[in-house]
């Protein structure tokens, strides 16, 4: 490849979140979990019981994902003050 005659800027160093990446693949669990739950409901008639335990672990889920990037940023903001 081809070098560039111009040097390289320095771009931003980008740390690397754990937390965020753990956000990414749950909300990720969590489409593919309502897309099941939308294929669920339309086009299962014998198993009606398999949408609600769906639905309240994809809610719990959710939950969980709020609860741990708000803690996150909790703790965050209480060591940025420190």
């Amino acid at each position: 490849m081809l070098r560039s005659r111009e040097p390289e800027a320095a771009g931003p160093s980008v740390e690397r979140d754990p937390l965020l990446s753990l956000t990414v693949l749950f909300l990720g669990l969590i489409a593919v979990g309502l897309f099941a739950a939308a294929i669920l409901a339309v086009y299962t008639y014998s198993t009606p019981g398999v949408e609600a335990p769906l639905v309240i672990a994809i809610s719990l889920g959710f939950g969980l994902v709020l609860a741990a990037n708000l803690l996150g940023r909790a703790v965050r903001e209480w060591r940025a003050s420190r």
